[in-house]
């Protein structure tokens, strides 16, 4: 299944491709919903299960100025937020580019026991 965002263009709600987001668009986030991309939100509070990048087990309230992260699941509450990252410069993006540069380097450890 592709994932899916409720945008507002045009003066319209529309649903489209997640991977059509672009920042500036004004989402719709409401309980079921997988977030598109890092999003700040406008009004009101949301509770937001943010354990699949945090490992927190709890969800988290979140409120006006305070950002949803790509990724994670809204389980209580709607709100209109704005998009502010995509891609690889969401908070996912960024640690999925940490990974790979901590595979390539090696690190030090990996470095110590090959040469052992």
């Amino acid at each position: 299944l592709q994932a899916q965002a409720t945008v507002k263009r045009d003066g319209v709600w529309q649903t489209i491709s997640a991977a059509l987001v672009v920042p500036g668009d004004l989402v719709k986030l409401g309980s079921g919903s997988a977030v598109p991309a890092d999003c700040l939100v406008n009004e009101g509070e949301i509770d937001a299960d943010q354990s699949s990048l945090t490992g927190e087990s709890l969800p988290v309230t979140l409120g006006v100025g305070d950002s949803a992260l790509m990724g994670t699941m809204i389980v209580r509450g709607e709100t209109d937020a704005t998009v502010e990252h995509t891609g690889v410069e969401t908070y996912f993006g960024r640690t999925a580019a940490l990974l790979n540069t901590a595979e390539t380097d090696g690190g030090t450890i990996k470095k110590v026991i090959t040469r052992i």
